[in-house]
């Protein structure tokens, strides 16, 4: 059954490839997927501030990620990256990330952004905490900017915490911050992109170990 979804998986990334221009996101897919049947290798912790809720309309403004494997995280890799919203920021939308017009004026467009983050991501799983929002998000900017979709092998930390230890939290309590206290990881501050990479990782490393089996395969792990 799970070697069976990664096949399928296989097939939607192919599809996807297929569409893409020359140019970053072509070279994205040019990379291939990681081995479904192994254990996971090099991997990416992604978080993404946004600058609202819907992907569609709304933009992201900052990107964090860090790589890690099964046992540490490196953070020699980590990086930020802050892109210009399609639009002015909101009161509301400011009050959670704290991020304002004054400093994304420097920063770079959302093709820019892109070209920059794909590199990254690029033969990885990629780790997430409740990935569909980094999902969403950045299929939704490949498509303004490359007309094509982004498919990528996520690991959604949020997911594997409902599969793994269902009786551990009532579903209001999954929310990084709450999780992590679980498995008596430090508070850091939420809504920092880079930050919230680096938590989703280490999250990830204490669910493995906590799970006893770091040899699970790749596939066993993928969002469902």
């Amino acid at each position: 059954m799970i070697l069976d979804a990664g096949w399928r998986f296989a097939r939607r990334f192919a599809a996807a490839a297929r569409s893409a221009p020359p140019g970053p996101l072509a070279d994205f897919y040019a990379a291939g997927l990681p081995d479904m049947k192994a254990a996971p290798g090099d991997m990416v912790a992604i978080d993404l501030e946004t600058d609202g809720l819907t992907s569609a309309s709304d933009s992201i403004i900052e990107a964090g990620l860090v790589g890690m494997t099964t046992s540490a995280i490196t953070l020699a890799t980590a990086r930020r990256h802050r892109m210009r919203p399609r639009r002015a920021l909101t009161g509301d939308s400011v009050i959670v990330h704290r991020i304002t017009d004054d400093a994304l004026a420097g920063a770079e467009t959302e093709a820019e952004g892109l070209a920059k983050i794909l590199p990254q991501l690029a033969g990885k799983a990629i780790v997430a905490h409740f990935a569909p929002i980094e999902m969403a998000f950045l299929d939704a900017a490949c498509r303004r900017v490359y007309g094509a979709p982004f498919v990528a092998p996520f690991i959604c930390t949020f997911q594997l915490e409902q599969r793994w230890f269902p009786a551990s939290h009532r579903t209001n309590e999954l929310r990084l911050g709450h999780v992590r206290r679980a498995y008596h990881l430090p508070d850091y501050t939420a809504h920092d992109g880079l930050i919230d990479a680096i938590a989703c990782g280490e999250l990830l490393l204490a669910q493995i170990a906590r799970r006893g089996k770091g040899d699970l395969p790749l596939a066993s792990l993928l969002r469902r």
